[in-house]
């Protein structure tokens, strides 16, 4: 049944795509996205003796391509950081439970901000540096558990006169002249926002605005620069002070941070700024501007009721000013209510509202966002067409089936360039695109009735080049589930799925019409690490330029050529590269860039282990090595990557090469727990090149195996495989003895062109045990 049990947004900046994230089980998440950081870890590996090239080389540089790393913020909300096929880093947040709506922004200095409802009213004395996800994630050490490092250190500061305490869930482990150093713990700080919230609770009760009863002690990151440090102010302009301000809806004044911005130019002024005591006073050029602020109203819990995006869009700072100009951000001009009229039945489950706001350039921009979830009412403050500069608003809705076993949901978009002053939004029946969802499962994972998560997002056309989100909710493993996807918004939507057994598998965005229906495949087995063909801005994994070489292979892939992801679970990969046999590069991780490669043609070879084993709810593709082999040849004459894609390599003055690394997509026939119960057992498979936008090698295919082993790859049985042109279908029987176990696969394809591609898969598929045969393969989607 769908189930509003947990919501994840995905939000993807200008050069970026899909990225792999998602929420663990049980929770929701507001996830943003970046293109991708430099490498997480550089090495020099000295050449090996494998060739007279290589003894005359200089030694090799190469670095990892930056694996997934999870952090736990001060509120006990955790944040996974993994890098995609497309060369994206996504900031997933699993929320801890209380957690009704997040505040997301990006700030001037680039980085991705992700802050929780209770931490709202307290940001100044909770620096933002504390939710600064970008900063963090790289921070944090690689070999990280599944809740981040053991310890989240932070620096404290206490007014004066005052003593040194410990805020709830911190362990203070140095104390100085009214400075401290301590930790909390993903087990101690879900205790910090509990504390959060009791202040939050009291200060309502008592009728005073949220934050306003002090933390003992301002705390920040041990690393954070001062204040001044971070601000948006640039001196090559006369400067003139501006006092901002912020009041609740009683009128009082108010703590926390605005999001200000220059709307003549972005780069004159653009900065998060600190309120205390309600106010705030810097300096900056004159001109237009623009603030935005998030506020959440709260209960005598401290939980939150409603959600408010405050703007003050459109006031001005003289040039003539002598003194000092008064801007104030009033939580009472939210007015505007976002209702939405379903056009099939659904009860809300999510508010998603994203403000882009370009200056009077088009270039510059700032995002700021707010998600309310399961119900909480969201409201925005009407803002017209800007005088100067543009405006573009989006709201997303979604709402599930009134009866779950009706095993359905809608989603809605709704663009504006401006914030309506009348935000009630109609859906249309006609402008509906109907998509099946088979969400496929691992049989471990449905017997423990793990659940999948299926992602939804508008690709709005102003947006894209700039960003695009998806949000998810719980769908049951093994089942099939409806999408009703709006199209008013030019039907474009990203859909993801976290399977039950937390890989996050991603799509190209697609465009649907209404009435179109459409069906896709999540999670078809075997999953398996691999390189794919994607339509879509992707950062090429399988490219040389010049010196440079890349190669990686995105750690899980299914049975859909543009589905890739990576997983949250316990996962083991280790990548070594080799240069005509001489190893160059090895480490944990999924791939490699290297640099330095002589200019003589050569054979690069990847090698990538996986393994999964004691994974929850894991019992299928436990253990994979995969062999990627590619010719290189700097002077031959190949196929330059589209102007639409990027690559790791500078290629300004050497257009990247895609290489000629094969796919392989599997089409097991099974059901959807990818357990058959067939005696003669079927498996198509479609063999091709990684590509982007089309672009990618047309050698032919010239042979493929598949083996099979009954015993975990002791001996092993060749299967008749028949096929052309990059279609093949593989036959072999099922043994009755092996009923109840999970055989392996081992898979081999060549070109004419010498590259070549090698996989063993462990426990590929199940064989149903008798009584199971008769319904196995019943659930298949077909």
């Amino acid at each position: 049944m769908v189930g509003a049990l947990g919501v994840a947004a995905l939000l993807a900046t200008a050069l970026a795509v899909p990225a792999d994230a998602a929420p663990a089980h049980g929770s929701s998440a507001k996830v943003t996205a970046a293109p991708a950081p430099g490498s997480s870890a550089e090495i020099t590996a000295a050449p090996g003796s494998g060739s007279s090239a290589d003894a005359a080389a200089p030694p090799y540089s190469a670095r990892a391509v930056p694996a997934a790393r999870t952090v736990t913020l001060i509120t006990g909300d955790r944040v996974t950081v993994a890098t995609s096929a497309s060369g994206a880093t996504t900031y997933a947040v699993h929320p801890a439970p209380g957690t009704a709506g997040f505040e997301s922004f990006q700030a001037g200095d680039g980085d991705r901000y992700i802050v929780p409802a209770a931490a709202v009213p307290y940001l100044g004395q909770l620096d933002r540096s504390l939710f600064d996800v970008t900063a963090l994630a790289a921070a944090a050490p690689a070999d990280s558990g599944p809740d981040g490092p053991a310890r989240i250190p932070v620096a404290l500061s206490y007014p004066a006169g005052s003593a040194p305490v410990a805020p709830a869930g911190v362990t203070v482990t140095s104390a100085g002249d009214r400075t401290a150093t301590g930790y909390l713990t993903p087990a101690s700080a879900p205790s910090f926002a509990a504390a959060l919230r009791r202040l939050i609770g009291a200060d309502v009760a008592a009728g005073r605005p949220a934050g306003t009863t002090p933390l003992p002690a301002r705390l920040s990151t041990p690393s954070a620069p001062t204040a001044a440090a971070t601000t948006g102010v640039h001196p090559n302009y006369p400067l003139h002070i501006l006092q901002l301000g912020a009041t609740d809806l009683s009128g009082q004044a108010v703590n926390g941070e605005i999001t200000l911005t220059n709307t003549d130019s972005t780069a004159k002024e653009t900065d998060r700024v600190d309120l205390s005591g309600g106010i705030a006073r810097i300096a900056v050029p004159a001109g237009h501007y623009a603030a935005y602020a998030t506020f959440f109203d709260y209960g005598d819990d401290g939980q939150a009721t409603a959600a408010r995006q405050v703007a003050l869009d459109g006031f001005t700072v003289p040039e003539d000013a002598t003194g000092t100009t008064y801007a104030t951000v009033d939580e009472r001009t939210a007015t505007s209510k976002v209702t939405v009229v379903s056009p099939k039945p659904a009860v809300q489950d999510l508010v998603d509202t994203t403000v882009a706001r370009f200056d009077a350039t088009g270039k510059g921009l700032i995002t700021v966002g707010v998600t309310a979830f399961s119900g909480l009412p969201l409201y925005a403050t009407p803002v017209p067409e800007p005088a100067v500069g543009s405006l573009h608003y989006v709201v997303h809705w979604g709402g599930a089936a009134p009866d779950p076993d009706d095993h359905y949901r809608v989603d809605l978009a709704f663009p504006a360039a401006q914030i309506p002053a009348d935000e009630s939004f109609t859906g249309r029946a006609d402008q509906l695109a109907t998509v099946r969802d088979a969400m496929y499962s691992d049989p471990q994972a449905a017997r423990l009735a793990l659940p999948a998560t299926l992602l939804n997002g508008p690709v709005d056309p102003v947006l894209l080049a700039h960003s695009y989100g998806s949000v998810g909710y719980f769908v049951p493993g093994g089942q099939v589930t409806t999408e009703y996807l709006g199209t008013a918004d030019t039907g474009g939507w990203f859909q993801a799925a976290l399977t039950p057994t937390a890989v996050l598998m991603l799509a190209d965005p697609r465009t649907y019409r209404g009435g179109q229906h459409a069906t896709v495949d999540w999670g078809r087995g075997p999953v398996v690490p691999g390189l794919g063909q994607w339509t879509t801005r992707q950062l090429c994994d399988a490219c040389s330029s010049g010196d440079t070489v890349s190669l990686a292979l995105p750690l899980f892939r299914d049975s859909v050529p543009d589905h890739s992801g990576s997983s949250f679970g316990s996962v083991k990969a280790h990548f070594a590269l080799y240069r005509d046999d001489a190893l160059v590069f090895e480490q944990a991780g999924y791939g490699a860039v290297v640099t330095g490669v002589p200019h003589t043609p050569a054979v690069f070879r990847g090698v990538l282990d996986v393994d999964q084993t004691g994974g929850y709810g894991i019992s299928q593709g436990l253990v994979t090595h995969t062999e990627e082999t590619v010719r290189y040849d700097p002077d031959a004459t190949g196929t330059p990557l589209s102007g639409d894609d990027s690559c790791y390599q500078d290629a300004e003055l050497t257009p990247c090469q895609v290489s000629g690394a094969i796919t392989v997509d599997y089409r097991l026939a099974a059901d959807l727990t990818n357990t058959s119960g067939a005696r003669l057992q079927t498996m198509g498979l479609r063999v091709g090149h990684v590509a982007y936008h089309g672009v990618g090698s047309r050698s032919p295919i010239t042979s493929v195996t598949v083996s099979v082993s009954f015993d975990g790859g002791r001996t092993w049985q060749r299967a008749a495989v028949a096929g052309a042109l990059g279609r093949y279908a593989a036959v072999w029987p099922n043994p009755v003895a092996a009923a109840g176990t999970s055989p392996s696969l081992k898979v081999t394809a060549r070109d004419a062109a010498g590259d070549a591609f090698s996989q063993t898969v462990s426990a590929a598929y199940t064989i149903a045990t008798s009584g199971d045969r008769a319904d196995s393969t019943q659930g298949e989607a077909r």
